[in-house]
């Protein structure tokens, strides 16, 4: 497969406060490790109370498919930290 077919995205999610973002980073985290078999790498990262997410996919169906997963997981993550803070 060449370059020009993969695909790539980069997401940059703001939360209110530190605490939070890291609340949602370290459930997330485990999930950048994905099996071999799968057609994306992920990276999760934190900087101040930005969550970074790099996605690396071999096309755009599985870009979307990674990127979709990703953002269901951070808001079940976002969700329990607001319920656990409420």
């Amino acid at each position: 497969m060449t370059s020009a077919e993969r695909a790539s995205a980069v997401l940059e999610l703001a939360f209110p406060d530190v605490r939070r973002a890291e609340a949602v980073h370290k459930s997330i985290k485990q999930e950048e490790v994905l099996p071999k078999s799968t057609r994306c790498r992920a990276k999760v990262a934190m900087r101040k109370n930005l969550l970074c997410l790099e996605i690396d996919a071999e096309d755009t169906v599985a870009l979307r498919a990674a990127v979709n997963s990703f953002l269901r997981w951070i808001t079940v993550a976002r969700d329990m930290v607001e319920i656990g803070s409420g």
